[in-house]
């Protein structure tokens, strides 16, 4: 287990401020374990009032914390560069309304620890974005960071030990992480665990999700199933599973691949990792889509009954000309209410090349409608792992994993921002500041 020291400092003031409506005493900022980016902002108030941090480098680029109701506060600042000089003030509110501020302080931040990963970013001058980047390391130790446009580090947390892959944007300020393959974790980016379920009978693996619906929070892991099929020297097939959680942590539905599915009566190829699904999301009617990579297909699974409503790909329920076929697909999810997109691998064997898949369907009449295909170079075929997101309207962030390798593109392929690591990253998302500040 990593063990650190916290340290205090007392804070130099800069600017006297005009108001005394009620004093901010014993302001202090602790400086973070080794494992942690966020700082600690901790003062006193003459008696019980609502309080915030603001804080910046650019006066143009402020950044506000949450608020908090008390007269004794610790308070996170989580968004923050490394080796840079940061002003902050104190805020009081009453009914909303700022009613008085502190001095002005200052604090330096420490540098990055020496296990982070290296990058080198080439990006189009003329591109920008407003929010962030999140990753995660699949090495020892593991590593969640949060990456600015001009690739600079923003938030960081490390684990002492390897992390297991999945890991998800929750619904607010707050992400979905699997410490270890039977526990789920919901994190503030402040870094509250918010919800934890440990599973004594599920492992969870590639993919998990958090999702609301009707005021209700749940929970959604992919899970291993077996099948016990003793044929052609084989004793098991491993399949998949869907566990789904309330937000009390309680088992309310479950999914079995080879509840519904014989396998000797399907055109799949018999082998021990028999179908392996790689991502899960909620369909807009509330439905799981389910990528299954061994299958180059997507199945659409009612929520309800478990019936499987189709399968999308080769050999599936929906006609595809040869250039909708896609290949060891990732990443599934809704774009919109009508589109959906994946990250089409490709094939070794049929086609070296990667690309963002959009489409919708006609459910009804089975057929497949082509909206888009975003195509990476051809030195960048990503044969496993990797994902794709829109941005915004026109830009799409891909994760060539295999090349190490976060990328992001307009709609025509050109390659406007080009991150290259000594890490693979087995997805990489796109957070809206305006979701985090």
């Amino acid at each position: 287990m990593m063990i650190s020291k916290n340290y205090s400092f007392l804070i130099l003031f800069l600017v006297i401020s005009c108001s005394k409506k009620n004093n901010f005493s014993q302001v202090s900022v602790d400086l973070p374990g080794y494992n942690h980016s966020k700082y600690h902002v901790n003062f006193k108030t003459d008696f019980n009032t609502s309080t915030n941090i603001s804080y910046w480098l650019d006066q143009n680029e402020v950044i506000s914390s949450l608020t908090y109701q008390g007269d004794s506060f610790d308070i996170v600042l989580p968004y923050l560069k490394p080796s840079s000089n940061y002003l902050f003030k104190i805020n009081e509110f009453s009914k909303s309304e700022n009613i008085n501020s502190s001095i002005l302080y200052s604090f330096k931040t420490r540098s990055l620890p020496n296990v982070f990963p290296s990058f080198d970013l080439v990006k189009d001058s003329s591109f920008s974005f407003d929010g962030f980047l999140l990753f995660r390391t699949q090495e020892d130790p593991g590593i969640q960071f949060m990456m600015d446009d001009d690739g600079e580090i923003v938030w960081y947390s490390i684990s002492d030990s390897v992390l297991s892959r999945p890991f998800n944007i929750g619904l607010k300020n707050t992400y979905i992480s699997l410490s270890k393959r039977n526990i789920i974790n919901e994190v503030s980016f402040e870094g509250d665990t918010l919800f934890s379920k440990i599973s004594n009978s599920h492992s969870f693996h590639h993919d998990i999700l958090k999702f609301s619906e009707n005021k209700k929070s749940y929970f959604v892991g992919l899970t291993y199933e077996y099948y016990n099929y003793y044929k052609n020297g084989i004793d098991s097939l491993m399949g998949d599973g869907i566990v789904v959680y309330d937000e009390n942590g309680e088992k309310i539905w479950r999914w079995n691949i080879f509840d519904h599915i014989e396998p000797d009566r399907e055109q799949y190829l018999i082998r021990d990792d028999w179908s392996h699904g790689n991502g899960i999301d909620i369909d807009s009617d509330g439905n799981y889509l389910i990528s299954f990579r061994n299958f180059d297909q997507i199945w659409k699974i009612n929520s309800i009954s478990g019936d499987v409503m189709w399968r999308l790909g080769k050999g599936g329920d929906f006609n595809l000309d040869n250039k909708d076929v896609f290949y060891q697909q990732h990443a599934i999810h809704k774009v919109n209410k009508s589109q959906y997109m994946l990250f089409d691998n490709g094939s070794s064997e049929y086609r070296k090349s990667s690309r963002a898949l959009v489409f919708s369907l006609d459910e009804i009449n089975k057929k497949f409608n082509h909206e888009k295909s975003v195509f990476l170079p051809d030195n960048l075929f990503t044969f496993k792992q990797g994902s794709v997101y829109l941005i915004d309207d026109e830009n799409y962030l891909f994760s060539s994993s295999v090349n190490n390798k976060t990328i992001i593109s307009d709609s025509s392929g050109k390659i406007l921002w080009n991150l290259s690591s000594d890490h693979s990253f087995y997805r990489v998302y796109y957070i809206d500041n305006k979701k985090l500040l």
